[in-house]
């Protein structure tokens, strides 16, 4: 008899559950209510996790002259070379070549302007000597030699020279950057950017 009082039990619970979770429009749990083809699927994008970068260049970035100083080679036979690095010709009338309170204009020197992709040499003795202990080269597109709107290009090897705080201001050149002659060879050229010292070699 007891048995029978608590499988009864037992049975009035099931039946109790059953009820409560069960009744019109209900959908047993566990299952899935079918997908209405009328209501459109958004999909959440995902987080973004990187910033992204659109800025690669710096607002006060320089933009770098056509005329560049691609060459120096040392000794009493040396030279300064300077390339003409734009697509078109580029007259070299008034551009002046410096070492410290030297100067020459490149017009004494070209035949005429510079061809695209052409360069011409500047001899050591036009300014000055160009020796491998200490120098530099400064390319002006005027004679005003203090003002760092007029300096196209600029290096500084050794113990440098007396025009890089010029060339400083004017964006070209880092402050207290100094081009290291590799002594396996007689000059240092330009591959890539000619204000950056570890361009030079």
């Amino acid at each position: 008899m007891r048995r029978l009082i608590i499988a009864l039990i037992v049975l009035s619970g099931l039946a109790a559950t059953g009820c409560s979770s069960g009744g019109d429009g209900d959908v047993p749990e566990g299952d899935a209510a079918p997908a209405d083809a009328s209501t459109p699927t958004v999909t959440a994008a995902p987080a973004e996790t990187t910033p992204p970068t659109t800025e690669t260049i710096p607002p006060e970035a320089t933009e770098i002259p056509d005329l560049q100083i691609i060459v120096v080679e040392f000794g009493a036979s040396g030279f300064v070379e300077v390339a003409n690095m734009g697509d078109e010709a580029a007259t070299v009338d008034g551009i002046q070549l410096c070492q410290s309170s030297t100067c020459v204009g490149l017009g004494s020197v070209a035949s005429g302007p510079l061809a695209a992709g052409a360069s011409l040499q500047v001899p050591a003795v036009a300014v000055g000597g160009l020796d491998e202990a200490g120098g530099e080269a400064a390319l002006f597109a005027e004679s005003a030699f203090d003002d760092p709107a007029a300096i196209l290009g600029y290096v500084q090897w050794g113990t440098g020279g007396a025009r890089v705080g010029v060339a400083v201001e004017a964006g070209i050149w880092a402050d207290g950057a100094t081009v290291t002659p590799d002594p396996a060879y007689n000059s240092i050229e330009l591959f890539g950017d000619p204000a950056d010292v570890e361009a030079w070699s």
